[in-house]
């Protein structure tokens, strides 16, 4: 079968956890690509994916799904076109809605969502949606940096406290495969730990240097209930 080497460590429990499991994937882009693909190969059921975003040239050194002719195509046909390529056992669904309207919201069989956006405000109006008790990995990256956590909505400091020092610029983010691959493959990885019930990094911060290959993990205190 097509999960054996997986599960010849993880067990067929796990592996039946993640057959049942639906996850929301905001954005295919930098961060977006290789974590959908890593779910999908893991054997998640269902992924949800969206994107508003076509495919620019610019996309094309580190977003892994695109090549130069899909340019002007949209990410979102192109990426649920390879995903389910894949294999046959995940449902790879788009949705076309726009996370910024009053009258967007998530799927309602879904245990979790993966914020692979590219801005705060997006990120913000997510969180919004989400219900009590639902897990939600956030990623960053940026140059030679990212960032990782799991929070609960209800359970956990708020996506506002969280980035508080943080705002939307309308600069060009600089960033690199290398870079957006290692953190989204790090973010993967924690979507997979919440789906197995055992997240490694809930209120946890972890913070990534690729130019000196450090991490570092920082402790979030939960000083107030969740906001909206």
């Amino acid at each position: 079968m097509i999960f054996d080497r997986q599960i010849a460590f993880w067990g067929e429990e796990r592996q039946s956890l993640l057959t049942n499991a639906s996850i929301f994937v905001a954005g295919v882009g930098g961060l977006g690509c290789l974590l959908s693909e890593i779910l999908v190969r893991s054997g998640v059921g269902r992924l949800y994916l969206c994107d508003r975003g076509e495919v620019d040239e610019t996309d094309l050194n580190r977003q892994l799904f695109y090549t130069q002719h899909d340019i002007g195509k949209k990410k979102l046909d192109v990426a649920v076109d390879w995903l389910s390529s894949i294999h046959k056992y995940t449902d790879v669904v788009p949705v076309t809605g726009d996370i910024m309207e009053e009258d967007f919201s998530l799927p309602e069989d879904i245990n979790g969502v993966a914020d692979c956006l590219d801005n705060f405000e997006s990120r913000f109006c997510l969180w919004t949606q989400l219900n009590e008790g639902m897990f939600y990995v956030h990623a960053g990256v940026e140059q030679f940096f990212g960032q990782v956590i799991t929070l609960i909505k209800g359970d956990s400091a708020g996506l506002k406290e969280i980035l508080a020092n943080y705002e939307d610029s309308k600069r060009t983010i600089p960033i690199s495969a290398n870079s957006a691959s290692t953190v989204s493959s790090l973010a993967a990885t924690e979507v997979l730990n919440n789906i197995f019930g055992d997240p490694k990094l809930l209120n946890k911060l972890l913070i990534i240097d690729l130019s000196n290959f450090t991490f570092s993990k920082v402790e979030i205190r939960v000083n107030q209930p969740d906001e909206p």
